[in-house]
């Protein structure tokens, strides 16, 4: 889970404490968290703001430990604090993601602040606080309870006394005992098995939550591949949670050699050349689905990655129930054609040989509009088919979702691509985009 760590700046954080001040045994031990941390969730995405009388990002979310102790030297003090300002900025950052990834915030102050005002909405749901108070007062967990019931948070109380560094450093040893501990499990194919290492760790009653459907009370420990499936009969599925599966070490209850091949590696390679995707029951109509996944930013180096994604129950509609999934050499040679079964129409998550548009993040509504001012900037010497191919996707997609404004949004862009060339063609699109509101008649 994505991790926000608040650092509070004020004039009181240079409070003298043992050998430092306050402010600087937090920066050394979040240090020593932040190299810790690299270790036991290597894919960890943490970002850090500070706050005083305004709030500021000092780095936006990243993996990079190097970057992250590198920005804490950049950190000077300023004058009063303001709690509202800090929590605000925090709640934007935090609904950068999805809204089923929980974010966890690390606030670090002197004091307990009080609560807000005005109760803060918006967090995700699952997201989590761990407060850390330098300077105990008393009834601090009265006073913590009402500053995380105002912020809508859950959260957990971690105060001083700052006796010197060591007692800093306790502080967050138990932050990272609570919220980023390792999950291993062993994964079996056949007769083979490796150890895995689930980053970051699963939790189902947060899985629960979510999609309001029984699930089991823990996740197992043992993932068993029953089979494999091509990846364009699974399509796009929505998924409650993904994970990466990294190498944990020769834990495997087979004995494992120099010639033993690593299933880990022997899977990545086969996914990737097949185009498949491997199938787990995690119990109770739960399903994981196993697939090889290069990053973009990776993909110069050819490392590609064994991503779990994590299925709720009746996720398959277009294939049925995942508990019948077969051998298709035991069906007679007349069925076959008719395995998986398929509805006549494109299902909804299916983005790349639909015709819908699937905007579930705004960032995606964003590129699928700046697409189609691509192709009007190129009118008319070419793209004038794409452009109205484009185009027509684009307002279908809208008038379906019901998106009116977006309309009046794009109309206004394409106004400001207007010029004497492309007027002609760019006017008559708009016309049509503001009169016509049928989704089933194309703009020509």
């Amino acid at each position: 889970m994505p991790t926000v760590i608040c650092i509070d700046v004020s004039l009181s954080m240079e409070r003298k404490a043992a050998e430092d001040t306050l402010l600087g045994h937090s920066l050394a031990s979040l240090k020593t968290f932040f190299t810790n941390l690299q270790n036991v969730v290597p894919n960890e995405f943490i970002e850090i703001i500070t706050f005083s009388h305004t709030a500021t990002v000092l780095v936006e979310f990243t993996k990079n430990s190097t970057e992250l102790i590198n920005s804490l030297s950049e950190i000077e003090c300023h004058d009063r604090t303001c709690i509202r300002d800090v929590m605000e900025l925090c709640l934007k950052e935090c609904q950068l993601w999805n809204v089923i990834t929980p974010t966890h915030i690390i606030f670090i102050t002197d004091k307990i602040p009080n609560a807000l005002d005005e109760p803060l909405e918006g967090f995700p749901y699952g997201c989590s606080m761990s407060l850390v108070a330098l300077t105990p007062t008393t009834d601090v967990n009265n006073k913590a309870q009402a500053f995380l019931t105002s912020c809508n948070l859950k959260g957990k109380l971690f105060p001083g006394p700052v006796l010197g560094k060591d007692s800093v450093d306790r502080i967050f040893e138990n932050i990272m005992l609570d919220n980023y501990s390792k999950f291993e499990a062993c994964l079996w194919f056949g007769h083979q098995s490796t150890s895995v290492v689930i980053s970051p760790s699963p939790d189902m009653s947060h899985l629960a939550g979510i999609t309001l459907k029984p699930t089991p009370k823990t996740f197992p420990t043992t993932l068993r591949i029953h089979g494999f499936l091509p990846a364009t009969d699974l399509h796009n599925p929505p998924y409650v949670s993904r994970h990466v599966l990294l190498h944990s070490g020769p834990r495997s209850p087979i004995k494992v050699t120099s010639k033993t091949p690593d299933l880990r590696v022997v899977l990545n390679e086969g996914l990737r050349a097949k185009d498949c995707v491997a199938l787990v029951d995690l119990g109770m109509s739960w399903f994981g689905v196993i697939s090889s996944h290069l990053p973009k930013s990776e993909r110069n180096l050819k490392k590609s990655n064994l991503v779990f994604s994590i299925i709720a129950p009746n996720a398959f509609s277009w294939l049925g129930n995942p508990n019948f999934l077969g051998l298709k050499r035991l069906v007679s040679a007349d069925k076959q054609t008719n395995m998986p079964y398929r509805e006549d129409f494109s299902n909804s998550y299916d983005n790349k040989s639909g015709s819908g548009m699937v905007w579930i993040k705004s960032t995606t509504l964003k590129q699928n509009i700046l697409k189609v001012v691509r192709y009007a900037k190129r009118l008319p010497d070419k793209g004038s088919a794409m452009f109205l191919k484009e185009l027509n996707k684009v307002r279908r997609s809208i008038l379906f979702y019901g998106f009116t404004d977006m309309m009046g949004v794009l109309c206004q862009l394409l106004e400001k691509e207007t010029n004497p060339e492309n007027s002609e063609i760019l006017n008559k699109c708009i016309a049509q985009l503001k009169e016509e509101h049928d989704p089933g008649k194309m703009i020509k």
